[in-house]
């Protein structure tokens, strides 16, 4: 399955914003190479608010599943990536990343240890973006950082298979929301007014 796919497929994020009109949500399970220049999609793809709470009470609570399983999941990745071996990968990741930017003028803000954040990288600042996004591919800091995040959530994706053939099981509740009018007496979600 490809990467930016995976959202859509154990999620259902493609089936949600279909059903409630907006941007796919879950964007913080799709890998993809850092990108410094431009603000990451909202995790939520804007879904929910009145689409939501004008829904049948089974699509509600298959949404409220599956968002539960998506938060158990990505705890699970954040924690993996901040122990033991992926830390120390992800620290050795991030040291040719800091050592570009020292190389073309950018230095640490402030005390501690050195990190893209503390460099300011995402900060607004135009140019140390620009500079971060550049050394970001010079270095092969961004692939190797998406190869490390796919690696890592591929195994937390593992310890959850059953609760994702749940999940599909869930797909059908999902798509009788997506239902169209059907005239004047029929609301979005099929349900008389």
């Amino acid at each position: 399955m490809p990467a930016e796919r995976i959202a859509d497929r154990l999620f259902l994020a493609d089936v949600i914003a279909e059903t409630e009109g907006c941007e796919p949500p879950f964007s913080d399970v799709v890998v993809r190479r850092p990108n410094f220049t431009g603000p990451p999609p909202p995790v939520d793809g804007g879904c929910g608010g009145s689409v939501r709470s004008s829904a049948p009470w089974e699509y509600v609570n298959a949404v409220k599943r599956i968002t539960a399983l998506h938060d158990v999941v990505v705890h699970e990745w954040q924690v993996l990536l901040q122990s033991g071996p992926e830390a120390a990968e992800t620290r050795a990741t991030e040291a040719t990343l800091l050592h570009c930017l020292d190389r073309v003028g950018f230095t640490q803000l402030g005390p501690g240890d050195p990190s893209p954040a503390s460099y300011g990288v995402g900060s607004g600042d135009l140019a140390l973006n620009n500079a971060a996004q550049r050394c970001s591919d010079e270095t092969g800091y961004g692939w190797r950082t998406a190869a490390q995040r796919l690696r890592t959530l591929r195994s937390v994706l593992g310890r959850h298979e059953s609760e994702f053939n749940d999940v599909e099981r869930l797909r059908p509740v999902l798509e009788r929301g997506a239902l169209p009018d059907q005239g004047s007496d029929r609301t979005r979600f099929g349900l008389p007014l």
